[in-house]
């Protein structure tokens, strides 16, 4: 679904009309930086004063549209970005973008604006990045001037915040698309002004991608689209934000979603996958060789699996296979102390959800929400394993879960192709 130039958008635009009048009149730019933003008043700042330093730093010769989109903040968050002193090379735009509430939302408007700029970069940052250095900025912008289409940020982080990446995001893709895209949930990312185009137009934005969806989906737009993809090591980031083991949260499950999709979306790309899809770095390797600070919570999301394991055990039955529902069982059964969730259990959880979110007969959002308590149980098995390890030494960990990713494969395919649609006693709990 793709928009040439400044031509018609085939699905409603995200700009409102007074956006696109502020386009027409600034025609085009070098440069567009980008902050999607809802209510992030305490943290904006920070941003807006780095991205400042960065391009009076590094990109003094470069015109460039400082943007805002903002989803109706109530707090001062768009008066940061409003009341900060910009550079002579640089055009303010702000605006509350139209269509679906969420992240992806924002961030649609953004590219959309610097497709019809005809841009040579578009920089995405998030309105909460603790940790961002100026230097953030020639390292996404760069590549992309020099060639590549795209540059994903890599962080180093604690157990608790790489979590959802290196458990579940990175394996999966790695097994599925040969992918060595080490942080396919990269909040920093930059697109050449043609790749922001297409993605304006593509027509998944009344999907999850729309809200928490948006980042593992341009991941994996990029890995399977041809796009030239490069990473870079942004160094340490600072802990995420929300609410540890919430007992439903859209972030963790609409990357669930959009993740397991691609099993339908891009079948034929992973069932005859040739080569490896890689993504070469630029620049050097941070190199952090410490234990990043950050919160541990490991506690909390075991209390929140063994709640979880009541609310959720009807739907375990219906979901998973024998074997694997008594070994999930069992985990109740373990002191918090020796908490283990092993590798290769992990990883067929994973496929056996992932099969039935793909092909079962109820809502593939109730799988997700049922998957949410092992999550937490993996996540604080993973946690307990590397809260004394540095990114570097974790590495070893997370290697021996793609491993047990890759060696339950063929499981996968087996249950895949076997799948029988689940009983009508069965469907009721999706169904209701």
């Amino acid at each position: 679904m793709a928009l040439s130039g400044n031509s018609i958008l085939q699905y409603e635009s995200s700009l409102p009309r007074e956006a696109l009048r502020r386009i027409r009149l600034l025609r085009r730019a070098d440069l567009l930086i980008g902050i999607p933003s809802h209510r992030n008043g305490r943290t904006i700042a920070e941003v807006v004063d780095a991205v400042l330093e960065g391009i009076r730093t590094y990109l003094g010769g470069y015109q460039i549209v400082l943007m805002n989109a903002d989803g109706g903040s109530s707090d001062n968050t768009v008066r940061h970005f409003r009341e900060a002193d910009l550079p002579p090379n640089v055009e303010p735009f702000w605006i509350e973008y139209q269509g679906p509430n969420g992240k992806g939302t924002a961030i649609r408007a953004i590219l959309e604006a610097a497709g019809r700029l005809e841009v040579k970069a578009c920089l995405v940052l998030e309105a909460r990045a603790p940790g961002i250095k100026p230097e953030w900025l020639p390292a996404l912008i760069n590549p992309v001037l020099q060639g590549d289409q795209a540059v994903m940020g890599c962080y180093q982080r604690s157990a608790y915040d790489a979590a959802l990446t290196d458990n579940l995001v990175y394996p999966f893709l790695r097994v599925f698309l040969g992918s060595d895209l080490r942080e396919p949930l990269a909040g920093e990312f930059c697109v050449s002004g043609a790749v922001a185009t297409e993605l304006a137009a593509y027509d998944v934005w009344e999907t999850h991608v729309s809200r928490f969806g948006i980042n593992v989906w341009l991941a994996i737009y990029a890995l399977t689209e041809q796009v030239r993809l490069a990473q870079v090591d942004l160094g340490y980031r600072g802990p995420g934000g929300g609410e540890p083991a919430a007992t439903a949260d859209p972030r963790f499950l609409h990357t669930f979603g959009t993740l397991f999709r691609l099993l339908t979306v891009n079948r034929r790309t992973w069932m005859s996958l040739a080569q490896p899809l890689s993504a070469p770095f630029r620049g050097a390797r941070a190199g952090y060789d410490r234990v990043p600070p950050g919160p541990d919570h490991a506690e909390v999301l075991l209390s929140a699996f063994r709640e979880g394991s009541h609310t959720y055990e009807e739907e375990w039955r219906a979901i998973l296979e024998e074997q694997t529902l008594d070994e999930v069982l069992a985990l109740r059964e373990q002191p918090a102390d020796e908490f283990d969730f092993a590798d290769r259990l992990w990883a067929r959880v994973v496929y056996e959800f992932a099969t039935v979110y793909n092909k079962g007969e109820g809502d593939p959002d109730k799988a997700a929400e049922a998957l949410l308590p092992l999550f937490y149980a993996r996540s604080a098995s993973y946690i307990r394993r590397g809260r004394a390890l540095s990114p570097a030494q974790r590495e070893t960990l997370v290697q021996g879960l793609v491993d047990a990713f890759v060696a339950e494969r063929p499981y996968f395919e087996r249950i895949w192709e076997a799948y029988q649609d689940w009983e009508d006693d069965v469907t009721r709990f999706w169904l209701s």
